[in-house]
């Protein structure tokens, strides 16, 4: 699939410009809850939940945000509060 298609395909962009999933749970996620393109997702899933970056503060943002559907996010992001704050 060309990324254009699959940009307009599951793709919306939000009130930060960024892009994110139209629908959720992902459209790849199978009945088992596992993902049906794992060998072909897109970087973007292949480097999630983001909390690795060098340069977090550009994606706190975000990152805040996906605390909202991930534990694991939630419990990272804990975690980096308490070394910050």
């Amino acid at each position: 699939m060309k990324e254009s298609s699959f940009v307009s395909a599951y793709l919306k962009m939000d009130e930060e410009s960024d892009y994110v999933l139209q629908n959720s749970p992902c459209a790849f996620l199978g009945n088992d809850n596992k993902c049906s393109v794992y060998e072909y997702r897109p970087l973007a899933c292949r480097e999630y939940p983001h909390t690795d970056r060098k340069n977090m503060i550009q994606i706190l943002g975000i990152t805040e945000k996906n605390t909202l559907i991930c534990p694991a996010v939630a419990i990272i992001f804990e975690e980096l509060k308490k070394g910050y704050l």
